[in-house]
Formats: structure tokens, C-alpha cells, sequence
């Protein structure tokens, strides 16, 4: 491996890892808000505002899924790229 596919390789690295901590942190917020809002829906008497925090809840959760698979996408492409230099 020549120098400069070192350093693009390590700069791919980077990049996935830079986008796992911003896709963690993301979750963690969707996570945070997804508690706010059950609080709030525990409180809400049943109306329109009470189901559409239900409804925004049910698409944080899908959210949530495709950023861990997103996270796990990103983790897989990194192992292969790194077998493939170790070839």
C-alpha cells in the first residue's frame, strides 16, 4: 500500500467514525425527546395535540432503527475496507 492510499484510507476512518459519534449523539437526542414527550402525553388529556406527540414518538422510534442500522452499515464498511488492506 502506497502512502496515499494510507492516508485515504485513514481518512475514510475518520470519516466513519466521525459520523458514528454525530449519529450516537443524534440518537441520544431523539432518545431524550421521545421521554420529554411521554412525559407530556402522560398529562395531555386525549385530543389531537395528545396523538400527534404519539404519532411524532412512532416516527422517533423508526428513527432511531435507521440510525443504528445506518451506524452498523458504516461499522461493516470499515471492517471490510480494513480486511481489504490487510490482504
Amino acid at each position: 500500500m502506497t502512502a496515499e492510499e494510507s492516508n485515504i484510507q485513514a481518512l475514510h476512518e475518520e470519516q466513519g467514525r466521525t459520523n458514528i459519534q454525530k449519529l450516537k449523539s443524534k440518537i441520544d437526542t431523539t432518545k431524550h425527546n421521545i421521554e420529554i414527550s411521554e412525559a407530556i402525553i402522560d398529562e395531555t388529556p386525549f385530543d389531537k395535540e395528545r396523538q400527534k406527540l404519539i404519532d411524532k414518538n412512532t416516527n422517533r422510534q423508526h428513527a432511531i432503527g435507521s440510525m443504528e442500522k445506518e451506524i452498523r452499515d458504516i461499522e461493516q464498511t470499515m471492517a471490510e475496507r480494513s480486511r481489504e488492506v490487510s490482504l
